[in-house]
């Protein structure tokens, strides 16, 4: 079997997984869930369901703490004091301004983005071997609320088991 076919039935799998209800989307929970508190804050993280880029679970760290990991197609919520933050996603390769910096006030609601591509590995000497960069980008409100509205929501502090 080869490593493109190999890829594509990992894929149609997970797309399977996907549509069993494995996970419920946002939209399933969000009627559930409690409003952020009236004096904290509330941070989405979440990334597009890009399955020729990245499969990996990506830890997300806030001022240097793993807070948890956001899987490819998934949104993760934390409520948290207001302040200034780092948001960072752990990456193999490095981009200018990959992490973003946000100071967020009591009430207020902050989207972040996770992309991520993949590039030559500078430090192999396989022609072939990449590596993937995670690219955290601050999302406006209306955008956000769009973007994770389909997308599979976890509640998790960790990787899921079947992460690896």
């Amino acid at each position: 079997m080869t490593a493109a076919v190999k890829r594509l039935f990992l894929v149609f799998a997970l797309a399977l997984a996907g549509c069993a209800g494995e996970a419920p989307t946002f939209d399933d929970v969000a009627a559930g869930l409690s409003p952020a508190p009236a004096n904290g804050a509330r941070l989405f993280v979440y990334r597009d369901f890009e399955p020729y880029q990245s499969l990996s679970w990506v830890p997300v760290f806030l001022n240097g703490k793993e807070v948890g990991a956001v899987g490819p197609g998934y949104v993760i919520m934390r409520d948290l004091p207001p302040g200034g933050y780092r948001i960072e996603a752990k990456s193999e390769g490095l981009w200018p301004e990959q992490a973003k910096t946000v100071s967020i006030a009591a009430g207020e609601t902050v989207y972040a983005k996770i992309t991520s591509f993949k590039s030559a590995d500078p430090s192999s000497n396989n022609a072939g071997a990449t590596i993937t960069t995670f690219v955290v980008t601050l999302v406006d409100a209306a955008t956000g609320r769009r973007e994770i509205a389909s997308l599979w929501y976890t509640a998790r502090r960790q990787r899921p088991a079947a992460a690896g």
